[in-house]
């Protein structure tokens, strides 16, 4: 067996013994993520949403926040996906790893104003999707750009994959 065989047989290995909801891969391109998430804002932002979570849904269950901040209000909106503050929550409480201050006072805003059971919920799904879809899951780190280029309207968030295999799981797109 070469090396080739045996790393697609490792691979599919590795997808039975993790289950049918989530797969490991190592193939991705950063650059096609990163387009993705970019078209997938651009989208959002001309309202156009069914386009927006089909670029958006790859490069936010990948690790990259600008794709899980939009995915957010998708969801805490209702904008071609079911309106979900749970999901929201879970999407913007991920994203907010990425340490830009306007997404965590969004967050601290609407966790503030939830209920006690509604905020234990919360607490339950973050911690799923930082296990699931946070930058030590995922393998990435992410940074303020110093590029000009701003995405809604504050600093970019530039994410970068490192080199390994990762867990994609499936998102949720009902509660």
């Amino acid at each position: 067996m070469n090396h080739r065989q045996l790393s697609a047989t490792l691979l599919v290995l590795m997808a039975l013994i993790t289950g049918c909801n989530s797969s490991p891969i190592s193939l991705y391109s950063d650059n096609t993520m990163k387009k993705k998430e970019y078209n997938g804002v651009k989208a959002y932002r001309k309202g156009e949403f069914e386009e927006a979570f089909n670029y958006l849904e790859e490069p936010a269950a990948l690790g990259y926040k600008s794709a899980q901040y939009t995915l957010a209000f998708m969801f805490l909106k209702g904008q071609y996906l079911e309106q979900s503050t749970k999901l929201g929550m879970g999407w913007l409480g991920v994203a907010a790893e990425a340490g830009v201050e306007n997404w965590s006072q969004q967050y601290d805003t609407f966790y503030a104003a939830a209920t006690t059971e509604e905020k234990q919920e919360i607490d339950a799904i973050v911690a799923v999707y930082i296990e699931q879809f946070g930058v030590k899951a995922q393998n990435m780190t992410c940074r303020r750009s110093t590029s000009p280029r701003r995405t809604f309207g504050e600093i970019k968030i530039d994410c970068n994959k490192h080199d390994g295999v990762v867990t994609v799981h499936e998102i949720q797109t009902i509660e």
